[in-house]
């Protein structure tokens, strides 16, 4: 139990999950791995996100980890299923699923989901949340859903760093403006939406948030209780990018220092 849970996302943006782990799990040590140098995710084939997760999941159990995170919305609908499969002893957990039923349980009357390119092809969040509204005979859920090829991107490049980015809100604006007072949710398909709040409220006005890295960390508590070890959680970063720019960025996401080690694949 005193193994440490592993967490890997295309760059950055699954470090918004760490922090709901850390917050909700205060005493697990985690492995954490941005894939920067293969970055983005959002417009790869499966086959190719496959390949991705397999070599980061053998990576990570040579760590020694007791689960995996795969905090990546575009791994979580394209690969999930297949990595199961593979890695049938090793728990794994994903992000479109928990985010599915936080979905569900809010009951909203409409709403947006926004998303990488790939995960918005896949259907897979539509599919689940029809699936789980009508098992529990709740009304149906209508969701626009709207690929945002640029905001992962933008927020590897550090451009969520700092507020009001007019960029950003160019973005935003493109993607969402004609949603503006039809929506009451936006539903934030990728880790990295959660550091772009600011343009999506100035795009869609004052909507809730449905954040899946706090479903997420909700579900790898479900399988694992908060630990009474004494020993001290451990945080190790690694990327396959740019050390420098991983760690500029992930200071300004942790509100702490980050000094990552670099994988070569």
């Amino acid at each position: 139990m005193n193994k440490p849970i592993g967490v890997f996302d295309s760059g950055v943006g699954g470090l918004t999950v760490v922090q709901e782990i850390r917050r909700l799990m205060p005493t697990e040590s985690i492995i954490y791995v941005g894939d920067t140098a293969r970055a983005p995710y959002g417009c790869k084939d499966a086959e190719t996100l496959i390949s991705h997760g397999r070599e980061i999941i053998r990576f990570m159990l040579k760590k020694k980890v007791k689960a995996v995170v795969m905090a990546c919305g575009t791994s979580s609908s394209t690969s999930y299923e297949q990595l199961c499969k593979e890695f049938p002893d090793l728990p794994i957990v994903d992000t479109i699923r928990p985010a599915a039923k936080a979905v569900i349980a809010a009951k909203p009357k409409e709403c947006a989901f926004a998303a990488t390119v790939a995960t918005v092809k896949s259907g897979l969040f539509e599919r689940l949340v029809k699936a789980g509204s009508q098992s529990n005979g709740s009304s149906e859920i209508k969701i626009h859903s709207r690929a945002c090829p640029l905001f992962a991107p933008m927020v590897e490049a550090g451009l969520a760093t700092k507020k009001n980015n007019p960029l950003l809100f160019f973005a935003a604006e493109n993607y969402f403006a004609d949603l503006r007072g039809k929506v009451d949710t936006l539903i934030l398909g990728c880790t990295h939406y959660p550091l772009l709040t600011d343009a999506l409220t100035h795009a869609l006005g004052e909507i809730e948030f449905i954040n899946p890295a706090t479903a997420t960390a909700k579900k790898i508590n479900e399988i694992f209780p908060i630990s009474s070890s004494e020993e001290k959680a451990k945080i190790k970063y690694f990327t396959s990018g740019d050390e420098k720019n991983f760690s500029k960025i992930a200071k300004f996401i942790l509100k702490g220092e980050c000094n990552p080690k670099k994988i070569i694949w």
